[in-house]
């Protein structure tokens, strides 16, 4: 036991405590079959990655999970990792490259990827650290980055299956394309905001007729791409020219006009120009009716050959040229404002391109059906379950996966070409000439592609427990014990990309589901609603705010105010960077620390000595704890077993803050201060201890710095001792007692009445006065004068009087709390007229305030022009305004 200092200083002991963790091994989980396995896979942060509030959101949900399971008797694993982050970190490589004016192609890929290594040992690990700070409890022993050796075996053992099955494919699609890494691009890595741009509506002839077509397209720079127009079947307006040709504007070319769905008679005016090479809904149209694919536009998104005067032009220069042009030739009907939503790389920042090239494919649908099962039919469990109609509407429209992505940093494909454009999946090229049934002789060619990052990402359930790691290996003993993991905490916008394809793979590759349930964070916002960025100055470094407030106070505010499946908002300071809203965990932190130093003092203030109270000695107050203890274990139990993680922090704080802190400690003082007997008050230390141990074992999982401190600062504790290892408390239900509960409800109404009357009737806070009860029942009279020092302490009375019908005591004010009356006596403390004279004055005041409020809010001018939160506002005056009208008229009655 030690004593602890006057305030918390959590920067001082986080350090500490963590380090011990680290150098006692405390994360550390083996395969035990004589324990439960509990087990959690991290999602694997980019190696690019820094630590944000989401993470923080993310990271201390698992390790609530964690700690509590280690705390319950399983044997808990909770596997890291960190992901290379394809595009994001070749892109921050090539950054650095071009401070040299160097480019990848100058290097050569071996020395390009071997740069990028390098970048990777020196920054790598940065986020992975930057988590240690907020103390999170993941066996780091077991870090996996997915291009570790274990992960590209695995990965390559994979794509050369499904090759070999016929569920890998090269083919021509439509795919995001990044200008500037000249690179194919992941959905996830494409964002999309509304811009202004302008919708051209322009002049199609008729073959051989004066007659056109008007078609409205945004980008008319792609009109070299041109194939056919197309009109909705259903629309009148057109059918007699369905099967002509119209001329397409400046190219000079005929292209045929066709009917398909496609076509919106609601939009434009109804015919659309078709470019299969630069829309994904032309493409689909350009298969339907077998059309060609000619591409206008270069990898570097200036335009090629096919547009004449104009190749070599950068997309948007060659636009406004075009517009020239047409206008030139008469070949604008019209130019309009237009905002629509555009697709901009999450790296380089430029806009996507929508580009036809040839890419390797998954076939998702054979891999999505019982994916899609295992969630139906409830064996994966989602939290919250709405998340579930998302998953089953994208499953069943699921379209096939481009996997392959034009960078030199990732995995590469392995496949091999010959020289006359055959090819095959292998492990090397003698394997590939095997396949290939050819002779050394012939050259093979290594495809210089690499794979999405996601392609490793989606074996992640597997490879983290040593799937494959040598190629072989199907089945590890991590694998059979620790799979299906218990949870994963994930965002919802990787629902589709990263949740559904570990489930795919996870069921295709081993025959059964990853992990058991899946747990969607919340978006973090600020204040304002907006989703917090760099860019809009509303996101702050959580590693300050760490600094600032400690981990566990920014821990446990998170968990506070995100409930499940609804926004978290912060509140930020934009000038500061500070985050005010911390202040919740930090006063909780504060509120803690302080209850433990007040029981230590008590206990050293008893002396030494090992007595316990004996049941017999339980004061109604001391029963009553130990009920909300024990209820309160039970409540916490069933909210961490829903998932209902902000639940579990309110529990908490409630039976921490107002029973605990504000109840029972305070009624702990009276009892020690009533009582001479040593015995007596060693016993009461010893017992509100216990409870404080079991309270310090509830929160340890979310508040794991301050727990620890705490709990090895109020006994003596074995070298290496961690309240990590200890057990959580359990609920034993015969030790929860509804009717002390409601007794003791009774008591707490009973003093918070008293405050009540003292405040409306202004009494100052140091003096004290007389209160008398009159109850209905000798039992009522006899369970307050048996709680007398408690109401006299905490209600500030001079004195009480008890009894049955007692007759209300002159110049006093009083209250009924279920059916005992409460006489405030006042005579002697104020001045009865004055009293009155200022009572009525106020309440004339008020009356005013009121019938002016009033009028306002029933003047139907006021809420017609008023917006909604002025009118709420007033609304709340006027409450407040009535609310405050009510105690002076009953001061006024009482006087």
């Amino acid at each position: 036991m030690s004593q602890l200092s006057k305030s918390y200083e959590p920067q001082v002991l986080e350090a500490k405590h963590y380090s011990s963790w680290l150098a006692n091994n405390i994360f550390r989980a083996e395969v035990n079959p004589d324990k439960k396995p509990y087990s959690i896979l991290m999602p694997p942060p980019n190696v690019t990655g820094i630590l944000h509030f989401g993470h923080v959101l993310n990271h201390t949900l698992q390790d609530i999970y964690i700690r509590r399971n280690r705390m319950t008797g399983s044997e808990v694993c909770w596997f890291p990792g960190l992901d290379h982050a394809g595009i994001a970190t070749q892109t921050k490589v090539e950054q650095e490259l071009r401070k040299e004016k160097l480019t990848r192609h100058d290097l050569g890929r071996e020395k390009f990827t071997a740069k990028v290594w390098a970048w990777k040992e020196k920054y790598g690990d940065i986020i992975l650290q930057q988590l240690r700070t907020l103390g999170i409890s993941a066996d780091w022993s077991r870090t996996l980055f997915t291009m570790d050796e274990s992960s590209s075996n695995a990965v390559r053992e994979v794509f050369i299956s499904l090759f070999d099955e016929g569920l890998i494919y090269r083919g021509k699609r439509i795919i995001n394309w990044s200008p500037l890494a000249q690179s194919a691009l992941s959905d996830e890595e494409v964002l999309f905001r509304e811009v202004k741009e302008h919708l051209y509506t322009l002049r199609y002839y008729i073959e051989d007729s004066r007659e056109y077509l008007t078609i409205s397209t945004v980008r008319p720079e792609t009109i070299f791409g041109d194939v056919a127009v197309a009109v909705n079947p259903n629309d009148e307006r057109y059918r007699h020219l369905v099967g002509k040709n119209v001329i397409v504007p400046i190219v000079g070319k005929l292209v045929p006009i066709i009917t398909d769905d496609y076509a919106d008679p609601t939009f434009g005016t109804g015919a659309v120009k078709i470019t299969p090479a630069h829309d994904p809904n032309d493409f689909e149209v350009g298969l339907r009716h077998n059309l060609a694919q000619p591409n206008a536009i270069n990898p570097d998104a200036t335009l090629n050959e096919l547009a004449g005067e104009f190749q070599g032009l950068d997309r948007f220069v060659a636009r406004r040229k075009v517009i020239e042009r047409l206008k030139e030739l008469n070949l604008i009907e019209k130019i309009e404002d237009y905002t629509h939503n555009v697709g901009f790389s999450e790296r380089g920042g430029e806009q996507v391109e929508p580009y036809l090239s040839n890419q390797w494919f998954v076939r998702m649908k054979p891999l999505a059906e019982p994916a899609l099962a295992a969630v139906m039919n409830g064996e994966i469990q989602f939290y919250p379950n709405h998340w579930v109609k998302t998953y089953e509407h994208w499953m069943k429209g699921i379209r096939d996966w481009c996997i392959s992505r034009q960078l030199w940093w990732g995995h590469q494909i392995p496949v091999y070409y010959t020289p006359d454009g055959n090819y095959t999946a292998a492990h090397s090229e003698e394997e590939a000439r095997q396949k290939l049934g050819i002779s050394d002789s012939i050259s093979l060619r290594r495809d210089e592609d690499v794979l999405d990052t996601w392609f490793s990402s989606w074996l992640w359930p597997m490879t983290t427990m040593n799937w494959l790691a040598d190629g072989k290996q199907k089945e590890t003993k991590e694998l059979a014990y620790f799979t299906p993991s218990n949870l994963l905490v994930t965002a919802p916008e990787i629902i589709f990309f990263w949740v559904a394809r570990m489930i795919m793979a996870s069921i295709k590759f081993k025959g059964s589901i990853p992990f058991k349930n899946v747990y969607f964070t919340s978006i973090v916002r600020d204040s304002k609603g907006r989703k917090m960025s760099k860019s809009l100055g509303n996101s702050p470094d959580p590693l300050d705010v760490i600094a600032k407030y400690g981990a566990d106070a920014v821990r446990f505010t998170m968990i506070y105010l995100a409930p499940m499946g609804l926004d978290l908002r912060l509140e930020v300071n934009e000038k500061t960077q500070d985050v005010p809203s911390i202040e919740i965990g930090r006063n909780f932190a504060n509120k803690i620390w302080n209850a433990g130093r007040f029981i230590l003092m008590k206990k050293a203030e008893a002396g030494e000595g090992i007595v316990h109270l004996k049941e017999s000695d339980y004061s109604t107050a001391d029963r009553w704890i130990l009920s909300r203890f024990h209820s309160t274990i039970d409540s916490i139990s069933e909210a961490l077993e829903n998932y209902k993680v902000t639940e579990y922090s309110k529990i908490l704080y409630d039976f921490i803050w107002r029973d605990f802190c504000d109840w029972y400690v305070e009624i702990m003082k009276v009892q020690f201060a009533s009582q001479d007997v040593t015995d007596y008050k060693q016993g009461l230390s010893a017992f509100t201890l216990d409870i404080f141990d079991g309270i310090l074992r509830l929160l340890h999982p979310v508040m794991p710095f301050i727990t620890e401190e705490l709990w090895l600062s109020i006994s003596q504790r074995d070298n290496n001792a961690s309240i990590s290892l200890e057990q959580a408390p359990k609920c034993e239900l015969n030790l929860i007692n509804k009717e002390v509960e409601l007794q003791f409800e009774l008591l707490q109404e009973i003093v918070e009445e008293i405050r009540k009357l003292r405040s409306n009737s202004t009494i100052p806070p140091q003096e004290k006065l007389p209160v008398t009860f009159s109850t209905e029942t000798t039992e009522l009279s006899d369970f307050i004068n048996s709680q007398s020092k408690i109401i006299i302490s905490l209600a500030k009375c001079s004195a009480i009087s008890v009894g049955v019908r007692l007759p209300k005591p002159e110049q006093s004010t009083s209250s009924v709390i279920r059916g005992v009356e409460i006489y405030l006596e006042l005579a002697g403390t104020i001045d009865i007229d004055k009293e009155r004279s200022r009572l009525q004055k106020e309440l004339e005041r008020l009356t005013g305030l009121e019938k002016s409020f009033n009028s306002k809010l029933t003047n139907p001018g006021f809420l017609a022009k008023a917006p909604a939160t002025v009118v709420a506002s007033e609304q709340e005056k006027l409450d407040g305004i009535r609310e405050a009208l009510s105690k002076v008229m009953a001061n006024l009655d009482s006087l």
